[in-house]
């Protein structure tokens, strides 16, 4: 079926029922809205509205960057200076009413060596009275705070898939090269395709509705109720009106926390949107990896009479999102190949060139268009965490008849990616009937153009490793919460006094212990398939011989301590191929450094980053370690409470005293790794001088440890 071609009567021409709690959070009416589609753009429009706020802008954000240069060309300049940071302090100087409230993110780890380590650190001391900086963690372990949301006054909103951040700025032209397109530190960087909608009405009263929840999650109190302005709103100049009195849906995701039930209203509107469509299908998402989301479009394809789906894809996020996320993506769209029975599927990419240089176009959009009529747009990836783990807002735009602005967008995007003006797209299309058949022509033509985009996985392993979702799980994974809880579990089955009788006990407590081996298996095996004990092995071969063997290895012990990897690792490594004294005494010297700089790290930096290792555990753990004394230290440090560096850090950002730290910590870990050198040395012998005799002494050293361990944890766990 042409995409051209007018819908008629047929199985499912309506738009799908929307359901408040079921496929969208609440509905809501626009009273004008337009659309950004370029950092640009939104910049450009962002910084208009907060020119002319009075009262207050709120921001919720994945991510934001004081340094960002928002203003790079002379017709954007505004007479404010360019630096975010910057312009937001003159604004607020200037108007003395004005409040600015951030909601960021308080991000994993992971994302560090990206971002700024804490945004707006010039202006936090003293800082700007009237600015409110808010780091937000009250979400599950694992998972992120992804909602890109600016609200104006309380009459207009910003939402979509921008975040006020580097590397965003764009202009719609994509050149391969633009000497503008920098980071703050000024390094260049790819081409960058977003969208942002611009809205005022009803529904800036209902997104601001969704901030105030957020910040009270965050803080304990709500955003500040808003007197009526007595002026009207001004609709920014620099934003298009591109539509007018339009229904949205909001929809959302959050994961389950604490007391706050799950919702994935997101997730539930695609699928009935995907079911709906009849003509065509149009995707522009910066991943895909959700396997119901391919499952559904799966479906379609197989149909004989079916919509085209025409997917426009980033091409490569980076080498490590390509080694998950990538893989996900390539095994998804091989899947879809399979599918696509009735050649309906068009899987592209976005490349750019001029000037005599090529570049990938990095999108970043959140969008999917069906049949004229149906659009969704937001902050949500067609991944499992944006459908269930992450908190995501979408709007929805949904009509039983042709929306000339959804068409309208269709056609804007596009001329973008082709360079060429919306009236050839239109032209294109109506002559070849179809999206996909118009993007094959424009194709052909050169310059700014969509790829084809190939899926496929390498190998069989790849395949299983995608399909087990372990890359894109779609439940918030964290191992030290998980590990604790079982913990925290097991001890409650022995404390509790109404545990039932002494069967129940038991087999509660069997649970447990096979729990814990299960999670202590899979730990293994992840480990195993990162750092293996050959590799080990072979690294530390070469300095055996080397009078700095001994200095090297402690470096690697501390480097090991503090980036998390297991010690004892590195211990029988060094115990095998150093011999057991320098394995001993390096084991012991570097984990006692490394103990010093992780409780270093947590005291200066406190329980932000304690936070992003240990998550929500860490007040638990930082109550444990109150106050204790040098022979409480030395026991916790024998029970698994947590593991080494996360200890550290809590110790850190604790009340406990360095010294006492420091000695309990000796004297917890000398016996520890006294027995892993013994045991790992022994078994050298045993493998050396094979004997009933050594294999039996390396037997008796192992019960020994696991007896002495097992004693110390009955008596003080």
């Amino acid at each position: 079926m042409g995409v051209m071609e007018a819908d008629t009567v047929g199985s499912n021409p309506s738009a799908p029922a929307l359901e408040p709690g079921k496929n969208c959070w609440r509905t809501s009416r626009v009273d004008q809205g337009g659309f950004l589609l370029s950092g640009q753009e939104y910049f450009r429009a962002f910084r208009e509205a907060v020119r002319r706020a009075e009262r207050e802008v709120v921001i919720l954000a994945w991510d934001i960057s004081e340094a960002i240069e928002m203003v790079r060309t002379p017709e954007d300049d505004d007479g404010y200076p360019s630096c975010l940071a910057e312009f937001l302090m003159a604004v607020l100087d200037e108007k003395p009413e004005l409040v600015v409230r951030i909601l960021l993110w308080d991000y994993s780890l992971l994302y560090l060596a990206e971002r700024e380590w804490l945004p707006f650190t010039r202006w936090r001391n003293p800082g700007h009275p009237r600015l409110e900086l808010v780091s937000d963690d009250e979400i599950a372990v694992g998972a992120s705070h992804h909602q890109k949301l600016v609200v104006v006054d309380g009459k207009l909103a910003f939402c979509g898939g921008f975040d006020l951040s580097a590397w965003r700025w764009d202009t719609v032209e994509h050149r391969a090269e633009d000497e503008r397109r920098r980071h703050p530190g000024g390094d260049p960087y790819q081409p960058f395709h977003d969208v942002q909608m611009a809205l005022s009405g009803p529904v800036v009263d209902d997104l601001r509705e969704l901030a105030s929840m957020r910040w009270e999650r965050a803080t304990g109190g709500p955003l500040p109720g808003l007197e009526e302005s007595p002026g009207p709103l001004t609709w920014p100049e620099a934003a298009p009106v591109d539509f007018e009195d339009e229904p949205v849906a909001i929809a959302l995701t959050f994961s389950r926390y604490e007391d706050y039930a799950p919702s994935r209203h997101i997730e539930r509107l695609h699928l009935d949107v995907i079911a709906a469509a009849r003509r065509y299908i149009y995707i522009e998402n910066q991943y895909l990896s959700s396997q119901r989301i391919a499952e559904a479009l799966g479906e379609r394809l197989r149909e004989p009479d079916g919509p085209e789906v025409v997917l426009v894809l980033t091409r490569s996020a980076g080498p490590t999102e390509e080694e998950t996320l990538g893989v996900m993506r390539d095994r998804l769209l091989e899947r879809l190949a399979e599918a696509d029975a009735h050649g309906r599927l068009s899987s592209c990419h976005p490349h750019a060139e001029g000037g005599g240089k090529e570049s990938q176009v990095y999108v970043h959009a959140k969008i999917l268009i069906a049949d004229d009529r149906m659009l969704l747009i937001g902050s949500a990836n067609l991944s499992n965490r944006s459908m269930k783990v992450d908190s995501e807002v979408d709007l929805g735009f949904l009509g039983d008849e042709p929306a000339t602005f959804i068409r309208t967008l269709l056609e804007r995007l596009l001329a973008i990616h082709f360079q060429v003006d919306s009236g050839r797209i239109r032209s294109e299309m109506r002559e070849r009937g179809t999206i996909g058949a118009a993007i094959a022509a424009l194709r052909e033509e050169g310059g700014n153009r969509l790829r084809v985009l190939e899926g496929g996985c390498g190998s069989e392993l790849q395949r299983r490793l995608a399909d087990s979702q372990l890359l894109d799980p779609d439940e918030p994974i964290s191992p030290i919460h998980q590990v604790w809880d079982a913990l925290r579990g097991q001890h409650e089955v022995w404390d509790k006094e109404d545990g039932g009788s002494g069967v129940k006990r038991w087999l509660k407590a069997a649970g447990w212990v096979g729990g814990l081996v299960v999670a202590g298996l899979v730990v293994h095996r992840l480990w195993a398939g990162l750092v293996d004990q050959e590799r080990v092995n072979a690294f530390l071969a070469p300095i055996a011989g080397s009078p700095f063997a001994f200095p090297v290895l402690v470096l690697i012990v501390v480097a090991a301590g503090v980036l998390g990897v297991p010690l004892n690792l590195v211990i029988i490594g060094a115990t095998l191929t150093l011999g057991p004294w320098q394995g001993f005494a390096g084991g012991f010297v570097g984990a006692m450094l490394a103990a010093a700089i992780s409780h270093a790290i947590g005291h200066h930096f406190g329980r932000p980053v304690a936070r992003r290792v240990a998550g929500s555990r860490v007040d638990a753990l930082s109550a444990a370690l109150a106050d204790r004394s040098i022979w409480s230290v030395a026991v916790i440090r024998v029970l698994p409470i947590a593991p080494f560096g996360v200890m550290n850090l809590v110790a850190g950002i604790s009340s406990l005293r360095f010294r006492v730290f420091m000695v309990g910590s000796a004297i917890g870990l000398l016996p520890g790794i006294a027995a892993v050198t013994l045991v790992a040395r022994q078994f050298v012998v045993a493998v050396e001088r094979p004997g009933w005799d050594t294999w039996g002494l390396f037997g008796l050293a192992a019960a020994v440890v696991a007896s002495v361990v097992w004693q110390v944890r009955k008596r003080f766990s």
